[in-house]
């Protein structure tokens, strides 16, 4: 275009051209609306890509190209586009489709991609997908299988607990449940009629059509309050007494008093936050409510009376890391089908405490004669108790590095104590695990100055979440499963707010303790190109993460702020919206007077809704502590995926989706072990 072809690299560090470009055309511009004078786009007849008829004006395109003027390549499988099995999109629609995410580079409108039906793969569709099982080779180990446990919520702050359709004298209002397969492909329940009993919850689902979810394998509690704003729901049938789970354990909902007090929506982001809080709805005052007294689980401040009914699911047929359900309550297709009674406020909330799905094991490494019980000092601490001598330094072992970095290791067992910068991330298993149990995720640090096990010995394992066996019983066995995966701070001067049962956690910086941290707001993905030293383990999307409160004095301890079962999200999206409001708007007590950073401008959106709520921390409240999110680095040594096609005993026939099992095993899915099979 420009008649000049550099003999040196003019264009670098681009996607396009990894190892640089000498063309050099003048007049595009960037997305920021920057002109760039080095580029190798420019505008062309036909796109380059076509031949220009010049009887008619018409571009004849090359094969591979589309468009009036050739530009953009053409859809996968043209002329039967995606094979006829699935939707052809632009990778800037692909990207919006994809938790918002922004595509905006120069081929954003020309590149194109298929969105293939659910059980399609194939960069045109055209393979298909087999069913999914658990290897039972892994049910060889005494961990279980990590299936899928959801709660699902419907409250009201109606103290009387009543829900209607609008028309009160037709009855109570229904919702219906939308489930995800392992294909993704969603399914929709017949209507449950609020308040329902688990039983007919379990018949919705079992109902769905080509045996989605399999009879007899769904289980289900339900829990039912009136007019409550405690710390803890606990299940209780219509005389009062403790529901159990399977294994006897009461079904507890944490939730603290956050679960009273989601905000009005951001106006940039959306229904992020639902409002109960009955002061200020501004959105400078979306925290604010939270931050006066959500410091402790025995704050004794007001909260928002809560009424409803909470039902924890567990689908044990259905293996892997599944979708999140929704709950629908539009059924007619348009208007609700579910209200709350007049001048009370309607709350639906999903989410999974500890209990996610799972495709990898990412704690494969069992450390062998190593069993101990879970101690609680009754003030902050939770500690590993029974341990001997040999099964210390067993562990010890076990556990090895926790940083990425073994020249620090010390001890005659190669390993290190972990910090509030990089605990070591474990799973625990029940000793005598039974079907009906599962795994529980924890953060664990070694505290050399306490002495509280029984062992005799100085030192302490103490775990960072305050995680009690779940059917209360503190001398129960349990094993441990380790990694070499790293569980490393994200970044020290960034925190996070997030509501109970949202998806989208708020990253910033509000405390400005300093003049090195005062212009960083708190953004911790790898797209900015965050300074080492300020975020040394920054997010991409994919990314595994969790969040903890955890004090840099390892004599402090802080379990009882972090959530008692962990969950590890996934990060769908990293988003940069624009904030009508100041984190000094709403923490003016810990932020200068000349500080002009906008809360709420950097949104890291999982894949799970958060089982937990936190606010920021500022000077003022003397008994919360900031929360940071912390990354989880998988490493493939400790990694076993056991929930795949063909449960990994088989190879799928992709053009005909069935499973051609290998010798010695059978089923559709290939997970049944057996001789007969030979």
């Amino acid at each position: 275009m420009s008649g000049d072809l550099s003999t040196t690299t003019v264009v670098e560090n681009s996607i396009v051209y990894p190892y640089g470009t000498p063309e050099q055309y003048p007049l595009v511009e960037d997305s920021d609306l920057n002109e760039l004078t080095n580029t190798a786009h420019y505008y062309m007849e036909c796109s380059n890509a076509g031949l220009c008829d010049r009887s008619t004006g018409e571009c004849a395109c090359y094969n591979g190209f589309d468009g009036v003027a050739c530009q953009r390549a053409s859809c996968p499988g043209y002329p039967n586009v995606c094979s006829g099995l699935g939707v052809c999109k632009t990778k800037h629609q692909l990207a919006l489709e994809d938790n918002g995410n922004q595509y905006l580079l120069w081929d954003n409108e020309a590149t194109m991609g298929c969105v293939c039906d659910a059980g399609q793969t194939g960069p045109d569709c055209s393979l298909k997908l087999c069913k999914y099982g658990v290897d039972p080779l892994y049910l060889d180990d005494s961990a279980v299988a990590k299936y899928a446990v959801f709660d699902f919520a419907t409250l009201t702050t109606d103290v009387t607990a009543k829900f209607t359709d609008g028309t009160p004298s037709e009855g109570l209002g229904k919702w219906s449940i939308r489930f995800y397969d392992n294909f993704d492909h969603e399914w929709i329940t017949s209507p449950i009629v609020a308040g329902a009993p688990c039983d007919d919850v379990i018949a919705a689902l079992e109902s769905l059509p080509n045996s989605v979810i399999a009879p007899g394998y769904t289980s289900c509690i339900r829990t039912a309050r009136a007019n409550t704003s405690e710390v803890s729901w606990v299940g209780t049938d219509a005389a009062g007494t403790n529901l159990l789970l399977g294994n006897g354990s009461p079904l507890p909902y944490t939730i603290r008093y956050q679960m009273s007090i989601w905000q009005a929506d951001l106006a940039a982001m959306g229904s992020y936050f639902i409002s109960n809080y009955t002061g200020d709805l501004s959105p400078a005052n979306v925290f604010t409510a939270e931050s006066s007294y959500v410091s402790s689980n025995t704050s004794t401040e007001p909260a928002v009376p809560l009424s409803g009914f909470i039902y924890r699911i567990k689908f044990r047929n259905n293996p892997g890391a599944l979708s999140e359900p929704k709950i629908d309550l539009a059924l007619d297709g348009t208007s609700p089908t579910l209200w709350a009674s007049k001048g009370n406020q309607l709350i639906t909330k999903v989410w999974t405490d500890g209990q996610q799905g799972e495709d990898n094991d990412y704690f494969a490494n069992h450390c062998d004669k190593v069993t101990f019980t879970i101690q609680y000092d009754g003030t902050s601490v939770y500690y590993l108790n029974g341990l001997t001598s040999t099964e210390r330094s067993l562990l010890k072992t076990c556990l090895g590095d926790s940083n990425g970095n073994t020249a620090d290791n010390v001890e005659v067992e190669n390993w290190d104590y972990g910090n509030y910068q990089y605990p070591h991330f474990v799973k625990l298993v029940h000793s005598q695990s039974s079907y009906d149990d599962s795994t529980y995720y924890c953060a664990l640090i070694f505290d050399n100055t306490l002495t509280l096990d029984n062992s005799g010995e100085s030192g302490t394992f103490i775990l960072l979440n305050p995680f009690t066996p779940p059917d209360g019983q503190d001398t129960d066995p349990y094993e441990i499963y380790t990694t070499q995966g790293v569980l490393g701070l994200t970044s020290d001067s960034s925190q996070i707010a997030v509501s109970f049962a949202s998806k989208y956690f708020f990253t910033t910086n509000p405390l400005y303790d300093n003049s090195t941290t005062e212009s960083y707001n708190g953004d911790i993905s790898c797209y900015s190109k965050p300074t080492l030293s300020v975020v040394p383990n920054c997010l991409n999307k994919g990314d595994l993460f969790t969040f903890l409160s955890v004090s840099p004095n390892l004599g402090e301890s802080y379990a009882n702020d972090n959530p008692p079962h962990l969950n590890i999200y996934t990060t769908a999206a990293l988003l940069s919206e624009t904030s009508s409001y100041l984190a000094r708007t709403v923490f003016h007590t810990s932020i200068k007077t000349n500080a002009d950073l906008s809360l709420g401008t950097r949104i890291l959106k999982s894949d799970l809704s958060s089982n937990w709520a936190v606010s920021l921390y500022n000077k003022a409240m003397t008994q919360q502590h900031p929360y940071r999110i912390y990354k989880f680095t998988p490493n493939a040594a400790s990694t076993y995926n056991y929930v795949n096609q063909c449960s990994n005993r088989g190879i799928c026939g992709t053009d005909t989706g069935l499973c051609n099992c290998f010798a010695g095993y059978t089923s559709d899915d290939c997970s049944v072990q057996s001789a007969l099979a030979l």
